[in-house]
């Protein structure tokens, strides 16, 4: 047939079309599938991959490594057929093969990856998928790292949640599994949880959104995977608010623990909800304001003082104070001293003389939290026959089992409380303090966030821990922290006895280790542990 005959067919107004082009419509770079321009996702219900989000939102990062604190390599994989506020984990590893040859030993490492995603689990072990699913290879490719968020203990005390909820929050927060909380995107944060069926590798993601329409107020939500899939919204009724996870609350406590943060999610620290309320004091820029007024109340005196003795002045005897923070601060101190792993973890009580009016302060620091005064957990009155002074005296003693409490009495500005303390074995058997340098949020990431070629070689991990609550699986009854008190011990100068008693226990290696005095004498060498050697061809 003639072409003539065919444009006979074709209507006078389009015969001055042209030729077809491929304009209006694009190919899927996945599948190859064509779908129109204006197309937010391919139309291959196999294939779903998301070409935009519209004008407001950004793709969601890929893949981000999460600081595990260990070998362990643990990825958050954006799911592509979902959208981008949708992620999962994926975890991988390298296993290896050996082989004894002649000339010596070869050693085949081989890649190999976990998709957490139920669907790739299912077919992964139904041997559906020979080759890896996509999102294994994104963690494969991935080249982010997660941003690690720093928790105050003192904010974490300070905040408005159960004791329970605390503590357990603070258990999570000291495991040696890497941060509580690590922020993968602008919204999507990762938390620790408590391994499970669910999130088995402890891990689970949580996102904050704020999103603002023209008319109306900014509309707050708060997404956990540990949750049913609904959007809480921060303005909600108190009803919903109080089904707030413990989740929300560890990223809530790393906001307020951060100036920058603390601004950026100040709407969700300062909502009105008496489940997860922050005072606004708990905020970093009223804590450091606090801190500059304190240091500019005390340096003046010191400078005086030094003026003084430089002109050859007496001192001011009434010049010369003890406050009750720097008092505590030693009591603080002498526990570290007390922590040692050299010593088998049952010290003699602390014994101390003070003023009425310190533990004044120091009673009302136990009784924190609740509305009235803490009485004690038994009263005793004993006659002294056999020591100085003799007398009838009463003996107050309160017994506190929780170590977010304990933290909470003691800590200091100038002297926070150790809960752990890491010592390093010399060369004679004896035990060292071993101060951890003081590393940057960004070199904390370097660290754990590369992909390590080998095994990494840590040192041995010597640590001892304050033993209070239950501290072990089997423990039926939970370990006290004791603190007792003998008023009118002078009872014209209104001094009293303090005693504080307390157990610790040893770490080696991130395990519960039994006290044991095996120090070698100076002239046997220590027994090192074998080196393993590996040849190759």
């Amino acid at each position: 047939m003639e072409p003539n005959s065919l444009r006979t067919k074709v209507p006078a107004f389009l015969s001055d079309l042209g030729k077809a082009t491929l304009r209006g419509i694009r190919k899927c770079p996945r599948c190859g599938t064509y779908n129109g321009t204006r197309g937010l996702s391919c139309k291959n219900k196999t294939c779903g991959t998301i070409f935009r989000y519209g004008a407001r939102k950004q793709p969601s990062v890929e893949a981000v490594k999460i600081i595990t604190g260990s070998d362990l390599q643990v990825y958050s994989v954006r799911q592509r057929d979902r959208g981008p506020d949708y992620r999962c984990f994926v975890e991988l590893g390298v296993s290896e093969t050996t082989i004894q040859t002649v000339d010596g030993t070869i050693i085949t490492q081989l890649s190999s990856g976990r998709c957490y995603v139920p669907s790739c689990l299912k077919a992964a072990t139904q041997g559906v998928v020979e080759n890896q699913c996509q999102h294994i290879k994104l963690a494969v490719n991935c080249q982010a790292e997660a941003t690690p968020l720093t928790l105050k203990s003192s904010v974490l005390n300070a905040m408005q949640a159960s004791p329970e909820t605390k503590q357990t929050i603070w258990q999570l927060a000291t495991e040696p599994t890497g941060p509580l909380v690590q922020r993968i995107t602008k919204n999507i944060l990762v938390v620790k949880c408590k391994a499970s069926q669910k999130h088995s590798l402890g891990y689970l993601h949580t996102s904050f959104v704020q999103k603002v329409s023209g008319k109306s107020l900014p509309e707050r939500r708060f997404f956990c995977s540990c949750q049913t899939l609904k959007s809480h919204k921060s303005n909600a009724s108190k009803d919903e608010t109080a089904q707030r996870c413990i989740h929300f609350f560890a990223c809530i406590c790393a906001f307020a623990s951060d100036e920058t943060l603390a601004q950026e999610f100040s709407d969700f620290l300062n909502f009105d909800s008496s489940g997860a309320q922050m005072n606004s004091s708990l905020l970093p820029q009223d804590a450091v304001s606090s801190n500059l007024r304190k240091s500019g109340l005390k340096k003046p005196v010191v400078a005086s003082s030094l003026k003084r003795q430089a002109c050859g002045q007496l001192l001011d005897e009434a010049q010369v104070t003890l406050s009750f923070q720097d008092w505590l601060a030693s009591v603080t101190e002498r526990i570290h001293q007390t922590m040692h792993y050299q010593f088998d973890g049952k010290p003699e009580p602390l014994v101390f003389h003070i003023p009425q009016s310190f533990f004044d302060a120091l009673q009302q620091r136990i009784s924190i939290g609740s509305a009235k005064k803490r009485l004690p957990n038994s009263t005793t009155a004993f006659v002294r026959k056999d020591a100085l002074p003799l007398g009838t005296f009463s003996k107050y003693t309160w017994h506190i089992t929780n170590i977010l409490q304990v933290k909470q009495i003691l800590d200091t500005p100038e002297m926070p409380l150790e809960i752990t303390r890491s010592f390093i074995q010399n060369r004679d058997g004896t035990y060292e303090l071993f101060k951890c340098p003081k590393v940057e949020v960004e070199s904390i990431a370097e660290t754990y966030g590369r992909i390590e070629k080998q095994p990494v070689l840590r040192p041995l991990e010597l640590k001892t821990f304050l033993k209070v609550g239950n501290t072990s699986p089997d423990q039926k009854e939970p370990t006290p922290f004791i603190i007792e008190w003998i008023p009118d011990i002078l009872p014209q100068s209104k001094i009293g006895e303090l005693r504080i008693k307390f157990e610790y226990g040893h770490h080696r290696n991130g395990h519960v280790a039994e006290y044991q005095d095996q120090r070698p004498p100076l002239d046997q060498p220590l027994e090192l542990a074998p080196l393993t050697t590996i040849t190759f061809p």
